[in-house]
């Protein structure tokens, strides 16, 4: 029997594939940008991160780094064919010939990996999942020239054992080199290099954007100068200067009219600015509660930008923790080593114990943080507090639905500012009276009001002209009010 070897393989089909592939993300790619009509400006720049440790005062030599991991699990294994240049053993190269060859497409589940930072008394300063365990794949015997099957299936019979520990092997230097990258990177302060975009409205035939345009430029210039200068005082105060007229022109928001200046698309960029902007100057818990204002407007829709805004609200929140763990330390650059021992199989069911304990105080601590600056924000009247409870549609619109054991006993006159409002439901909550301030939600078109104590009903109600329904079942109202609400409101349908 002739015994083949492998000489070369040119996958052509593959290379094909890959070349469709980029042409057809460059053609969608095309398509979406012409149709947003925003314009983003790119700019190169660096963010601060701080230490998942508290560093000030820190005796470095007393840490301790260890990574545990589990193990690789082998599962099935697929016979595929092939083709090689192959030529008989002892046979010149001019005699090689293209053969059919069979060889393997193993599966097997890659490890998870979890790093515990301990100081010289064994208290967990940090813990992190470092490395998920997922499917994966390898192949063998595919640059061989195995041109029957009983030669693939002999072979892997006799290297079976030593291949699997090789791919084992493997992966665990590779849990290694990930925990120990991320271990260099953690505990420290460092520059994290970003491409930033600062998002503006292209001027159209309807609208003039060129002054939005000129802030989002300035803006540029401020991420610009922040650039490994964290603390740059002209690119800081270009970011506070382009945050306070964002917001100027953020008053004239309308999102339930598409044409207007400042709509719904317009709004969800600029508070998206604002976020990053608030990011730069360190001010987390502001950048935390723009972009959760972005995400309200977009409430209910998920695209690549909004995928963007959740990224940078969960990265504030996690920078948030570290910048209050450690905003009384001294920045230094200067990086220290602290060498991760591999503790292997035998430590991660403990390790996994140590972490859940962490990761669950760390949660704690983060949305102690975040709720902290929700309440300072709706103290200040940075933010309304009925904003997070709408939900969006596309067929109901923007809908506030208070639904709570605690009763509202009146009706907030907060949610009079929420002006993109179609509908609210406020039933059963002891409302006495309806504040004038009504008159503010022009969009509104239902209004749910049933089983309160209302009685007498503002005459400013008529000026809701897009209202067509009002749900009143169960209030104390007299037969003159029933006949004020005919007068104000003939177009509305009134359920009493």
């Amino acid at each position: 029997m002739a015994v083949y070897i492998a000489v070369d393989r040119y996958e052509r089909k593959l290379k094909q594939m890959k070349k469709t592939a980029l042409l057809l993300l460059i053609s969608l790619f095309a398509i979406t940008t012409f149709s947003q009509k925003i314009e983003d400006i790119v700019v190169e720049t660096s963010y601060l991160t701080y230490p998942r440790i508290p560093v000030k005062d820190i005796n470095w030599s007393s840490l301790k780094a260890e990574v545990a991991h589990s193990e690789i699990s082998v599962g099935d294994k697929a016979i595929l064919k092939g083709s090689n240049l192959c030529k008989a053993k002892g046979a010149s190269l001019k005699d090689a010939k293209v053969i059919e060859n069979f060889y393997y497409s193993i599966k097997y589940t890659t490890p998870s990996a979890i790093l515990v930072l301990t100081d010289n008394s064994g208290k967990v300063l940090f813990s992190k999942y470092t490395s998920e365990s997922g499917e994966s794949s390898v192949l063998f015997g595919k640059d061989e020239c195995y041109f029957l099957e009983q030669i693939l299936t002999d072979v892997w019979k006799k290297q079976e054992e030593g291949f699997v520990n090789d791919v084992a092997t493997d992966e665990y230097k590779a849990v290694q080199t990930t925990a120990q990258n991320y271990m260099d990177e953690a505990v420290i302060f460092r520059y994290v290099p970003e491409s930033v975009e600062v998002f503006s409205p292209k001027t159209n035939k309807d609208h003039n954007y060129d002054r939005l345009t000129e802030i989002a430029q300035q803006a540029a210039k401020g991420y610009e100068l922040l650039k490994d200068d964290y603390q740059n005082a002209e690119g800081k105060a270009l970011l506070e200067k382009s945050i306070t007229e964002w917001e100027k022109e953020l008053e004239a928001t309308d999102l339930n009219d598409r044409k207007s200046r400042i709509n719904k698309k317009v709004a969800g960029t600029l508070r998206a600015n604002i976020a990053l902007a608030y990011a730069y100057l360190q001010e987390f818990d502001k950048a935390i509660i723009q972009s959760r204002k972005a995400l309200t407007i977009y409430t209910g829709t998920t695209n690549n930008r909004t995928l963007k805004w959740e990224a940078l609200n969960d990265r504030c929140r996690e920078q948030n923790t570290y910048y209050l763990m450690n905003k009384d330390a001294q920045v230094d650059l200067t990086e220290h080593k602290i060498m991760v021992e591999n503790r292997g199989l035998e430590e991660f069911d403990s390790f996994k114990t140590q972490y859940k304990t962490y990761a669950a105080n760390q949660q704690g601590a983060e949305i102690m943080a975040a709720k902290d600056a929700h309440d300072k924000a709706v103290e200040s009247g940075e933010i309304n507090k009925y904003e997070g409870m709408i939900t969006q549609t596309a067929t109901q619109g923007y809908m506030l639905m208070y639904m709570s054991f605690q009763k509202l006993g009146e009706f907030p006159v907060e949610v009079c500012e929420l002006t993109q409002l179609n509908q609210i439901y406020f039933s059963n909550q002891g409302i006495n009276s309806i504040p004038p301030e009504i008159k503010n939600l022009k969009n509104l078109n239902k209004l749910t009001l049933s089983n309160n104590n209302i009685s007498i009903i503002p005459d400013e109600i008529g000026e809701l002209t897009e209202l067509k329904t009002l749900n009143l079942k169960g209030n104390p109202l007299p037969q003159s009010e029933l006949d004020k609400l005919a007068r104000l409101l003939p177009n509305c349908k009134v359920k009493f």
